[in-house]
């Protein structure tokens, strides 16, 4: 099992959601409000100045679900241009 972290502008939350419905994923924990500043967008602080946020989806997967997910970021980045959206995948050992 792997756990996914998608980090993404809260912007395009709907259109995640709608991949989430997609591939069947219907299992997530949610942080909403993180703030960050990356290399290929402007900063999200939440401020004034920058009011942007992210948010963070947490996904515990099987390996074939993994790979599905990761399709479809890939793609919708491409959909996207620059606006934010990174997937980063960890080894899950245990699920309690």
């Amino acid at each position: 099992m792997k756990i996914v972290l998608v980090v993404y502008n809260s912007v395009i939350e709907p259109d995640l959601m709608n991949l989430l419905e997609k591939l069947g994923i219907t299992s997530y924990t949610k942080w909403t409000g993180v703030q960050g500043k990356g290399r290929m967008s402007e900063p999200h602080l939440g401020t004034e100045i920058w009011p942007s946020t992210n948010s963070v989806l947490a996904l515990a997967l099987q390996d074939r679900q993994k790979e599905s997910i990761i399709e479809e970021i890939r793609s919708l980045r491409n959909k996207l241009g620059k606006e934010g959206l990174k997937a980063f995948v960890l080894p899950l050992e245990e699920m309690v």
